[in-house]
């Protein structure tokens, strides 16, 4: 591990320390910890989205093993943005696993009004924006490192369309913006789906751009040109 990666991941770390299950004290009685138990689908959720973001992170690493400054500069960008959005990240899964159990797990905010909600899923969309742009220049940057750090032609080419795949995302991120923003208010609620849409983007690209890439470095057996 080099010192980037290490810093990353004991900010996540602590990020991941911010979603404990009980914020405030230990449950005094039964209620109070049934209450905090009500919280783990939000925390698992989160988790994962937190442990998905180290764990690109952490691979982009040991894939490029980069420590110059625009290294140092986006790999502080995605801490900060790790950090200032965990507590939006921690609310968008409670309003998810509400959503899915009509209620019975507990959302931790009241909304007076109509664009407070939207305000939510505009800094959440924001956020999940600047997030996929900086591994998309984080990716970019290993491209145009490609001599110094010794990446075939193939290799050049992977790190340029995994650029790409974090723009794609970059993309749905803006049309939940445009949808949080446009929809009617009763609707509002419906426009965080739109993020599972990264979940078939994904796997179409890595599966049919990417894989079909990176087979192409695997040279066929007994061909030693």
């Amino acid at each position: 591990m080099n010192r980037i990666e290490t810093f990353v991941a004991a900010a996540f770390a602590f990020a991941v320390s911010m979603l404990v299950i009980s914020v405030d004290s230990i449950p005094s009685n039964f209620e109070e910890l049934q209450g905090a138990a009500k919280n783990i689908p939000a925390f698992a959720a989160s988790f994962a989205i937190l442990a998905w973001i180290w764990h690109e992170h952490a691979s982009w690493c040991r894939k490029y093993g980069l420590e110059d400054t625009r290294t140092i500069v986006l790999s502080c960008l995605l801490v900060f943005l790790v950090l200032v959005y965990i507590y939006p990240l921690r609310l968008m899964m409670q309003g998810l696993m509400g959503f899915l159990s009509q209620g019975w797990f507990p959302f931790d905010m009241d909304f007076e009004a109509t664009w407070q909600v939207r305000f939510l899923f505009g800094f959440y969309a924001v956020g999940f924006l600047l997030l996929s742009l900086t591994f998309a220049g984080l990716f970019h940057h290993a491209a145009q490192k490609a001599a110094e750090i010794g990446l075939s032609d193939e290799e050049t080419r992977i790190a340029k369309t995994e650029a790409i795949i974090w723009l794609s995302g970059a993309s749905v991120c803006v049309l939940a913006l445009l949808l949080c923003i446009l929809v009617p208010s009763n609707w509002i609620g419906y426009t965080g789906f739109t993020y599972f849409l990264l979940f078939p983007q994904n796997f179409i690209l890595r599966e049919k751009v990417l894989k079909k890439v990176a087979n192409k470095i695997i040279k066929p057996e007994g061909n030693n040109n």
